[in-house]
């Protein structure tokens, strides 16, 4: 693994970042991003009985987490190793011989949507389709009844995060947004009707994007956009707003979106090696090219943490500072530290903290 990704020239590995950009980009900005700003893991500690409770919910999601590539990545590389299946020939125009395209593995070739094609990349080779590697474990190694078991498995875990993600979705638009600023006191029925509202947006938002989705080799690079544009900046504002007594709620907000049109600008004026202008970036102008996607990805990222983070501070600086007694149980320096009773170690958030981390680094020096 070491030798695959690499920490050199973003020339020298295959996901074409250098050790900067994988460091502060994916280490740093996204995974912190991730873990501080996911609602689903902050509306689950809100649900604790206790302060214990709620900061021991992070560390223990984290346990399945740490095994999380043990169902992304084995399962791709056991699909990819397999033997590849011959091409099959059929009959073409004027009875001539034509192949169909061919992946690596069970790994099949990705195929454009409108004319049928394998896409190739520069070198004229097909892309794979990675999307297709559990579907087609699953086709290869389960027989017929325990098939339908298997996919119905999968459509269920695929149902169980979009509802987690629709439910955080209504709930933020409904109860931090629209009640408090764009219509308050209006009763719970009015309130109900604009959560079932905002559901079925939601859900049809996920549709849109799932089309979006083809235009992407696989579904990791469009996430991690994502990511770069909404979760870096969000956790600079997070950041900020929960160690900086001084930061301010204009600062917030216009660094919030400073960071996000940051990372628009930046996606608009860089583009990945083998893609078309317009469709994976460089919709307004091609200033530099990255080796890979991932690359501009952590990069966006990276550019949108900088920028919210700056701008923040710059404006907080020249607006009101916000009265202290407001910040009590908001801001680390305000706040009392939470009493953890006669718990047991094993209970205790530090003891897991540093039990998970421990893991965490003996897992990275497995994998390097």
């Amino acid at each position: 693994m070491h030798s695959w990704i690499g920490l050199g020239s973003p020339h020298t590995n295959r996901l074409g970042v250098e050790w900067f950009g994988l460091t502060m980009g994916l280490g740093f900005v996204l995974s912190f991003g991730y873990w501080c700003t996911d609602f689903l893991v902050v509306q689950r500690a809100m649900a604790a009985d206790s302060m214990a409770s709620a900061r021991r919910t992070p560390l223990i999601a984290a346990v399945p987490k740490m095994l999380f590539p043990f169902l992304v990545i084995l399962p791709g590389l056991i699909a990819i190793a397999l033997p590849t299946e011959p091409p099959a020939i059929l009959n073409g125009p004027q009875g001539s011989a034509v192949r169909t395209p061919t992946g690596q593995g069970l790994i099949p070739a990705k195929l454009d949507a409108t004319t049928g094609q394998p896409v190739l990349d520069n070198s004229g080779r097909p892309q794979l389709d990675y999307d297709l590697a559990v579907p087609n474990l699953l086709l290869h190694y389960f027989p017929t009844g325990i098939l339908g078991l298997g996919l119905t498995a999968l459509l269920a875990s695929f149902m169980s995060g979009m509802a987690g993600n629709v439910t955080a979705f209504n709930t933020v638009w409904t109860h931090d947004i629209y009640e408090p600023y764009i219509k308050p006191n209006a009763g719970d029925a009015h309130y109900l009707m604009m959560g079932r509202l905002a559901t079925i947006f939601g859900i049809a938002l996920s549709i849109a994007g799932a089309y979006l989705a083809t235009r992407f080799n696989n579904i990791m690079d469009m996430l991690q956009l994502v990511f770069a544009f909404v979760n870096a900046p969000l956790f600079a504002t997070f950041l900020l707003g929960m160690f900086w007594k001084r930061a301010t709620g204009h600062g917030a907000f216009i660094g919030l979106l400073s960071g996000t049109l940051a990372a628009a600008a930046h996606h608009a004026l860089t583009i990945p090696a083998e893609a078309i202008p317009g469709v994976k970036g460089g919709w307004l102008s091609v200033l530099h090219t990255y080796p890979s996607e991932m690359a501009q990805n952590f990069w966006t990222a990276i550019l949108a943490w900088t920028t919210c983070f700056v701008v923040t501070i710059l404006v907080s600086l020249v607006t009101k500072a916000p009265d202290e007694s407001r910040l009590v149980g908001l801001v680390y320096s305000l706040t009392e530290r939470p009493q953890e009773g006669n718990l047991r170690w094993y209970k205790r958030p530090a003891y897991l903290g540093v039990a998970i981390l421990g893991v965490t680094v003996l897992l990275n020096f497995i994998f390097r």
